[in-house]
C-alpha cells in the first residue's frame, strides 16, 4: 500500500483535530503512523502539509489555539490531496481546496452558534471550555477565509494557455497582385525555397477548406442525425474495430477522433478495403451514440439509473440511425428477423427509460418535502445551509445524508427541549436515513374488521380479573396468584384497585403506606379468591 493510500485511509481520526481543545493534550491513534509517512514522503505539498499537522503531537503541556488551528489547516489540505491522489497542488486541486474551505466554514460557523447559544444555559463549570471552543472555532474561520483569499489569488498568478491568431500567409495574393500586366514587364526573380514552401502551405490550406465546404453539402443530403457522408478513400486503416450490436454483418471503425461504419467483410485486420464504396462517415455522433450500437445495456452488465439528456439524445441518434440502415439494406445485407428482434429490444429500451424517469420523478416528489423541511427547520435555527434545496434533494435520494443528520443532531442538542419537538426531529431523521425503504413506514392494520369483531362480555359485579403472570426470577409463584391493594369508600365499595406480581412487593408496601383512602385492603390473590393480609379503617392498621 502507497504512503497515499496509508493516509487516506488515516483521514477519519485525523479530522478530530477540528474537535480539539484549547489547553489539552491533543493525541491521535494514527500518530505513529503520520510520523512514519512524514519521513517516506518525498519533498511535496503533502510532505509538508503532514508536517504540519505532526507539530501538534509535540505540544505535551497542551496546545494552544494557534497551534490547532494550524494543524486543522493542514488536515483540509491534506484531504484535498489525498482525495485527488496527489502530491502536490494543481489548478483543479486548487480549486477543490477552495470549495473544501468554503464547506469547513459553513459547518464551523453553525457549530460556533450553537455553542453561543449553548453558553447561554451552560454551568459555571462548563462556559469556560465553551468559550475556548468558541475561540478557537472563530480563529478557524478566519484561517479558512485566509486560505481561499491566498489560493484565489494563487490561480490569478498561474499561466494561462496563449490562444495565438493563426498566421494568414498572403503570398499567393500578393503573386498576383505582382502580376498585373505592364508595359515593360520586368523579369520576375526566381522564387526562393522559403517562398515555395509557403505557396505549397497555402495551397494545401485551400484544399483542405474545398473538402470542408464539400463535406457541409453532402451533410445537407444525410438522412440521419449522424449526418453521415461517403468516403472515397480506397483503403481505411482503422485504430479500433467495433462490431455493432443489431447487425452482426456492419462494424463501427475509429481512426483517431473519426468514426466510419461499413460492412464487416470487408475488414482484414483493422484495414477495411473501400474498393465497392461502402463505407461513410459519421461526421456528428456522441459516446452515449456508440453505447447504444455496441453494447446491450439492459443486460444484468449494467447497472441502470435515470437518463440524462445527454444519454436520451444518443438513444434517438442510434434508433434514427439503425432504422434508416435496415430501410436501406433489408433484404439484402441485412434480414427481416434482425430488424424485429431491434424493434423488440428498442421496445423494451423506451419502456426501461419510461420506468427509470418515472421513478426518479417520484423519489424527488417524496424528498422535496423533507429537504424543505430540513431547510426549514435549519433557517428556524439560524443554521447555514451549504447546499442548495435541488442538491440536497439529491443527496437525500443517493443516500448521502450525513451532514443532514449531524445538523440535525445538533439542533436537538442545543435547542430542543420540548419531547413533542424532539419527537418530530427524530421522525424527520428516520424519514431520511430510510428514503430508500419505501415501505419502512407501512404497518399492518391490526385492527378488527366491524363483522369479525368480539362480542362485549358483560362480567358479574365484584369479578377480579385473571391477570396471566410470568415467572420472575428470585419471585416464585404459587399457583396463579397474585397481589392487590384495594380503596374503598364508607359504602364499602371498591373505588380504586391495583395489582402487584410477587417480585414487586416492595413497591406494593410502599402505595399501600402512601395511599389515602377510608378503607385501605392489601391481599392476595390466589385462583380469583381473595385473601385478605392488611387492612386499616379510621387511621388503625392491623394484620389480619
Amino acid at each position: 500500500m502507497t504512503e497515499q493510500a496509508i493516509i487516506k485511509q488515516s483521514l477519519n481520526s485525523m479530522a478530530q483535530i477540528i474537535n480539539a481543545i484549547p489547553g489539552e493534550t491533543y493525541a491521535n491513534k494514527e500518530a505513529e503512523t503520520l510520523l512514519i509517512m512524514q519521513h517516506r514522503l518525498p519533498e511535496s505539498d503533502l510532505k509538508k502539509q503532514i508536517e504540519i499537522y505532526n507539530a501538534i503531537f509535540a505540544k505535551q503541556g497542551g496546545a494552544s489555539i494557534s497551534d490547532i488551528t494550524d494543524s486543522a489547516i493542514a488536515y483540509v489540505k491534506i484531504k484535498v490531496l489525498s482525495e485527488a491522489e496527489l502530491l502536490d497542488f494543481d489548478a483543479k486541486s486548487l480549486r477543490n481546496l477552495i470549495k473544501e474551505c468554503r464547506i469547513n466554514i459553513d459547518k464551523t460557523t453553525n457549530i460556533l452558534r450553537l455553542s453561543k447559544m449553548h453558553l447561554l444555559t451552560a454551568d459555571e463549570f462548563q462556559k469556560e471550555k465553551i468559550e475556548k471552543t468558541a475561540k478557537k472555532n472563530e480563529a478557524f474561520i478566519s484561517a479558512l477565509e485566509e486560505v481561499i483569499a491566498e489560493v484565489e489569488k494563487r490561480i490569478e498568478r498561474m499561466p494561462k494557455p496563449l490562444e495565438l491568431p493563426e498566421r494568414e500567409f498572403g503570398f499567393a495574393d500578393e503573386d498576383k497582385e505582382a502580376k498585373k500586366p505592364v508595359q515593360d514587364k520586368p523579369i520576375q526573380p526566381k522564387a526562393s525555397v522559403t517562398e515555395r514552401i509557403q505557396k505549397f502551405i497555402s495551397s494545401g490550406r485551400e484544399k483542405r477548406e474545398m473538402e470542408e465546404r464539400l463535406k457541409d453539402v453532402e451533410k445537407e443530403d444525410a438522412e440521419t442525425g449522424c449526418k453521415e457522408i461517403p468516403f472515397y478513400d480506397k483503403t481505411l486503416y482503422a485504430t479500433e474495430v467495433m462490431p455493432c450490436k443489431d447487425f452482426g454483418c456492419y462494424s463501427l471503425l475509429k481512426r483517431k477522433d473519426n468514426v466510419y461504419f461499413g460492412l464487416t467483410k470487408n475488414l482484414k485486420e483493422k484495414v477495411y478495403d473501400n474498393k465497392d464504396q461502402s463505407l461513410i462517415e459519421l461526421t456528428e455522433i456522441t459516446e452515449e451514440f456508440l453505447q447504444f450500437m455496441t453494447a446491450d445495456v439492459l443486460t444484468e452488465e449494467y447497472e441502470l439509473h435515470a437518463f440524462t439528456e445527454d444519454e436520451k439524445i444518443g438513444m434517438r441518434m442510434y434508433f434514427n440511425f439503425v432504422s434508416k440502415s435496415f430501410e436501406k439494406h433489408i433484404g439484402n445485407t441485412l434480414t427481416v428477423s434482425e430488424y424485429l428482434a431491434f424493434k423488440r429490444y428498442y421496445n423494451r429500451l423506451v419502456r426501461e427509460v419510461m420506468r427509470l424517469d418515472e421513478e426518479k420523478h417520484r423519489n424527488y416528489y417524496r424528498a422535496l418535502p423533507i429537504a424543505e423541511e430540513y431547510m426549514e427547520l435549519m433557517a428556524s435555527y439560524n443554521m447555514v445551509l451549504s447546499e442548495s434545496k435541488r442538491e440536497i434533494v439529491e443527496g437525500i435520494i443517493a443516500g448521502k445524508s450525513d451532514a443532514y443528520l449531524e445538523n440535525l443532531d445538533l439542533i436537538i442538542e442545543h435547542h430542543i427541549v420540548d419531547e413533542e419537538a424532539k419527537k418530530d426531529l427524530l421522525l424527520l431523521k428516520e424519514r431520511i436515513v430510510y428514503f430508500a425503504d419505501e415501505d419502512h413506514f407501512c404497518k399492518p392494520d391490526k385492527e378488527l374488521e366491524p363483522d369479525k369483531a368480539k362480542p362485549v362480555q358483560i362480567l358479574p359485579a365484584g369479578f377480579i380479573p385473571q391477570i396471566p403472570m410470568y415467572q420472575q426470577v428470585g419471585a416464585p409463584l404459587i399457583g396463579n396468584m397474585y397481589f392487590t391493594l384495594q380503596c374503598l369508600n364508607e359504602n364499602r365499595e371498591v373505588v380504586d384497585e391495583a395489582y402487584f406480581a410477587t417480585a414487586n412487593m416492595p413497591q406494593a408496601m410502599e402505595d399501600y403506606r402512601n395511599k389515602e383512602a377510608y378503607i385501605k385492603r392489601f391481599g392476595l390473590i390466589q385462583d380469583g379468591r381473595f385473601v385478605p393480609l392488611l387492612s386499616s379503617e379510621g387511621g388503625s392498621e392491623h394484620e389480619e
